[in-house]
């Protein structure tokens, strides 16, 4: 059978307050945290000194935004992918915990939270990554109907954080995805993502996906990349899997799906049929299990359709089903519990979301952001939206609603958005951390274990293990040495060539000429000047 190999890159957000609960500058900690991981973890600097490769394979860096973003190494399991995202998650909790430690009350905290709910209108992401050897231009029609509907047991769950109210979304990452394919990937994003970086030679290309997100359920992780790596495999082989189910409008398909957590919702097909995500799914399922003995899959592919198909079953129950197994689920289960709590029936979120809506037109953007709706904006009879409150007045009466409740519904608001954020916060104080640790939920994966292991260790996959034992052998030189994925550089002008995924050779050869390797040994020397400098010029930051 063939190997596949795959893995992810997640971006995280971040916060730091002092000891008075103040925010503190998020450029000087992400420097403290990129200075205190360069110290303290064994490490080869990557080409452009963002960042690191670690001796697990993996790659640790600053991104654009001033976020970490902690990659796998390339992987050839599912299992493996869940287990070094933990193992990343760790490190990055602990490198927090560290700066808290030196820094007394001081607090680092990381979130797995995909949206910002303050009005900017951030995202962040969490890219899957699939080797393959198939026509990337045959892929878009093959695969997007399968991304569109796998949001079901794939979403993180949260609201809609372009929305002025409460509204739910299986998918939080679907309303900042604007078209179905997309070249750029911050923003016009799409469903399916052109990018053609392959990150290896030979004939290997790298489907790069960006509409995921981050996830804390072992098998939502689990079933995102199984899956989805079993269509790659089916593609590959000329299966055509995406023809019997295309979709006219994927996006809107998308948002229909991501709006519905009975996954009963219908969306039309170029067959003229109307398809639910569950019945989408079902389709690749059952074209996986007609072909999981077949030479073109996984040694583990009959492991993921006996799964796969399991949460689907689940799903056709509802909500209730999966509510201690998929994120979204989860979420939904503790809004819900909330909502009751605050006096509110969660059947009438969407009518105080419909006013809320109708109010903010009266206010207009301020420097990209959404503005803050108040109450005594509401109340002043002169103010900004006096015109849209007689205007809602009427829908107001029919459906028994009083202004007195406009307050309570933001505040309600503010802590469900909280709730959100702190469910995927890293280390014991986040809310999916204290509910697993309690036995609350039944999500975990049977072999995706062994996290302190991966953590320091490269899957047996030949090119990460190899740049994984290149990075322990070679640490400690950031002057002499900078790494990438297909390959090390030395500042004498010779190089490991690791553009091969499943070569087993690392022996040192003269760097080829051109502009690629003239801009490393610059990035080299650059790194080198920077280090004198910081070493005669030493500042500690707050």
């Amino acid at each position: 059978m063939v190997p596949r190999l795959f893995g992810v890159e997640t971006e995280y957000a971040l916060t730091a307050l002092d000891e008075r609960g103040r925010s503190l500058d998020r450029g000087q900690v992400i420097d403290d945290l990129m200075r205190r991981a360069r110290a303290a973890l064994p490490h080869l600097p990557d080409e452009f000194s963002s960042g690191m490769f670690l001796q697990n394979g993996a790659r640790f860096y600053v991104d654009a935004g001033h976020h970490p973003e902690v990659t796998t190494p390339e992987v050839s399991s599912p299992w493996d992918v869940v287990r070094y995202i933990r193992a990343g998650e760790r490190l990055l909790a602990e490198l927090g915990a560290g700066g808290t430690r030196r820094r007394g009350g001081r607090q680092v905290l990381f979130f797995r939270c995909n949206v910002d709910y303050a009005g900017a209108g951030t995202t962040w992401g969490c890219h899957e990554s699939y080797m393959h050897t198939a026509d990337p231009e045959g892929l878009p029609a093959q695969i997007i109907p399968h991304l569109v509907s796998r949001l079901i047991y794939t979403g993180a769950g949260g609201f809609d954080s372009l929305s002025a109210g409460i509204e739910l979304t299986l998918s939080p990452r679907v309303p900042h995805l604007t078209r179905e394919v997309s070249t750029e990937s911050t923003h016009s994003r799409g469903i399916f993502h052109t990018k053609d970086e392959p990150l290896s030679g030979g004939p290997y290309r790298r489907l790069h996906l960006l509409c995921g997100e981050s996830l804390c359920s072992q098998l939502a992780s689990w079933l995102k990349t199984g899956t989805t790596a079993l269509v790659v495999a089916m593609i590959e082989a000329g299966l055509r899997p995406g023809d019997a189910v295309a979709l006219p409008a994927p996006l809107a398909a998308m948002q229909t799906f991501a709006g519905d957590p009975t996954c009963t919702a219908t969306v039309a097909s170029l067959s003229g049929n109307h398809l639910t995500a569950l019945a989408i799914q079902r389709h690749y399922l059952t074209l996986a299990e007609a072909h999981a003995g077949d030479p073109f899959m996984p040694p583990w592919a009959a492991a993921v359709c006996e799964q796969w198909r399991a949460i689907l079953q689940r799903l056709e129950r509802g909500p209730d089903a999966v509510t201690t197994t998929l994120d979204w689920a989860i979420k939904l289960a503790l809004y819900k519990d909330r909502t009751r709590r605050r006096g509110f029936a969660w059947e009438s979120l969407p009518l105080w979301t419909r006013i809320v809506d109708g109010l903010m037109r009266g206010l207009p953007r301020v420097g990209g952001r959404r503005p803050r709706l108040t109450v005594d904006q509401v109340l002043d009879p002169r103010g900004p939206v006096a015109e849209e409150v007689n205007q809602l007045r009427p829908f107001m009466q029919d459906h028994g609603l009083s202004w007195n409740c406009l307050r309570p519904f933001l505040e309600l608001r503010q802590e469900l958005f909280e709730v959100d954020i702190r469910f995927g916060q890293l280390g014991d104080a986040g809310i999916f951390t204290r509910l697993d640790a309690a036995g609350a939920l039944a999500h975990r994966v049977a072999g995706a274990d062994n996290i302190e292991h991966a953590m320091t260790n490269p899957p047996d996959v030949p090119r990460a293990r190899r740049r994984g034992e290149l990075v322990r052998q070679l640490s400690g030189n950031d002057d002499r040495y900078t790494c990438d994925w297909q390959g090390i550089w030395d500042a004498q002008g010779r190089m490991i060539d690791l553009s091969d995924p499943f070569g087993e050779a690392a022996e040192w050869t003269p760097c080829p000429g051109g502009v690629g390797s003239v801009r490393r040994m610059h990035g080299l020397l650059q790194r080198a000047l920077r280090s004198a400098s910081g070493r005669s010029q030493a500042r500690e930051t707050g």
